[in-house]
């Protein structure tokens, strides 16, 4: 299952400001928030349908992004004086896709990265001896709403993990105009209400949520889709129009495709 995950409005990266610099190779704070296309690795141009990427929160102090196939996620150190940069604690999904050579070299990268400095496109990660390791350009985060959910959407992914071999197919119905969502787990039928939270057209909780009380032959699945749903902090659109649910950290806890019958 090919996987970029491209905008996450909830995760809002910090405009913080600095000082201007003489040294036209250093980056403001300013301009490394937002998500990056990852252009260039080991200076090999990266052209493949679904394009990694990084994004940076610095106000959480985080990085995330897609490695070509799957999301990463880690902790952003930036001393913006001294143009240094790292990211501790890298982690990603494991799901297979085509591609998975770029992907080795992108994680490889990163694991690299030790400083940055602008370029003519954007700006380019560098390894302790300057080398470059990736080129970045900025890219645009495409638009999604609250009323782009209603309706219902199967449950495609758990934890980046495919969800297969359910007894009934594993969905969310939302329905906006009653702030109420419907759907199975796999197994049991979920009801609930869901809510966000003022001035974050991003954000989403699902409130209390009912089930039936059925038992199925695959009810790992079931408890694993009803943990992630209670995880829910906000939404967001993948590059193949799939929707992803976040959590507070923004990691993707559940991928959602639209149902051709509603």
């Amino acid at each position: 299952m090919k996987k970029t995950f491209l905008g996450v409005a909830a995760i809002c990266a910090g405009a913080l400001m600095v000082a201007c610099s003489s040294n036209k190779n250093v980056v403001k704070t300013a301009d490394l928030s937002g998500e990056w296309t990852i252009v260039s690795v080991d200076g090999q141009n990266i052209n493949i349908e679904e394009m990694p990427f990084i994004g940076f929160d610095l106000a959480e102090k985080r990085i995330y992004g897609s490695s070509g196939c799957n999301r990463m996620m880690g902790d952003l150190v930036l001393d913006t004086t001294a143009s240094t940069i790292n990211f501790g604690h890298v982690g990603s999904t494991r799901m297979m896709c085509p591609n998975m050579d770029t992907e080795s070299k992108v994680l490889d990268a990163v694991n690299k990265v030790k400083g940055y400095k602008a370029t003519a496109d954007g700006i380019a990660l560098i390894d302790e001896k300057g080398k470059e390791l990736m080129t970045l350009v900025k890219r645009e985060t495409p638009a999604i709403t609250i009323d782009d959910l209603n309706g219902k959407w199967k449950i495609e992914a758990v934890d980046g993990v495919q969800v297969a071999n359910t007894e009934n197919e594993a969905f969310i119905a939302f329905d906006l105009a009653n702030h109420r969502i419907n759907g199975c787990a796999g197994c049991n039928v979920v009801n609930g209400d869901f809510s966000q939270e003022e001035g974050k057209p991003s954000s989403l909780k699902f409130g209390q949520l009912i089930t039936t009380m059925m038992s199925c032959p695959n009810m790992e699945i079931e408890s694993q889709i009803l943990q992630a749903m209670n995880k829910v902090c906000s939404f967001g659109l993948n590059q193949d129009k799939s929707v992803a649910l976040l959590d507070a950290d923004g990691v993707e806890v559940l991928t959602l495709v639209k149902s051709i019958a509603e």
